[in-house]
Formats: C-alpha cells, structure tokens, sequence
C-alpha cells in the first residue's frame, strides 16, 4: 500500500511539474526540485520493493509499516521541495542538490536501521 501511495504522490509531482505552469498553479516551476522528488520517490520504492520481494521469498512479513521513518522521509520531503515553488520560495540548485544527495543517503540507510520484520 505504502508502494502505491509513494507512486501516487511521484505521479501527482510529475504532473504538477509538466502542468503547473499551464493551469496557472505556479509562474514558474524549479525543475531541480521535481527531478529530486521523483529520485527520492524511486530510491524509495525501488529499495523497499527490493527488501519485500527478498522478504516475501523467505516467508517474513514486516510489522507496523506505517511507522517507517524511511517511508515518512521519503514522503514529506518529496512533496516538500515541489511545494516550496509553488510558494515562491526560491532555492538554489546546489540547495537542492545537497538535499537531494542527503535524501539518497538518509532513505536507505533508514530502510535498513529500522526495517523491523517478525516471522509470519
């Protein structure tokens, strides 16, 4: 579920960078700050679907998946950086090329830490 959300919210970020401009939602998009969301948002996916298919082969199912930090890092910041456009806050690019390469190191170092799982 948490896999299809994060891909909801990459879609709906794709969408708001191809189109805000034309529907009037922003005067002008950072296209730096899209590019990182939707990495952060497949770091993301693809590290968690990684861990869930090797999971799934040794029968292990993980508990209380809500409360992965990975997941919530993943999800406010890749909303966060669009967002900050749409209020004209301007960042510069190596601003967001920092935070991006802190986000392609923090997600999946958290996947690990607090990837707690219990035999199904």
């Amino acid at each position: 579920m948490r896999k299809i959300i994060m891909a909801v919210i990459g879609a709906v970020i794709a969408l708001f960078g191809l189109f805000g401009v034309q529907v009037n939602l922003v005067a002008d998009v950072n296209e730096t700050s899209i590019i990182v969301s939707l990495l952060v948002i497949g770091i993301w996916i693809f590290r968690e679907f990684k861990k869930d298919w090797a999971d799934f082969k040794l029968g292990i199912k993980q508990t209380n998946k809500w409360s992965d930090p990975a997941f919530w890092t993943a999800a406010i910041m890749s909303v966060f950086l669009p967002l900050l456009s749409a209020f004209n806050v301007n960042l510069t690019e190596s601003t967001i090329s920092i935070a991006a390469t802190l986000l392609a190191v923090i997600v999946p170092i958290l996947l690990s830490i607090f990837g707690q799982h219990k035999t199904a």
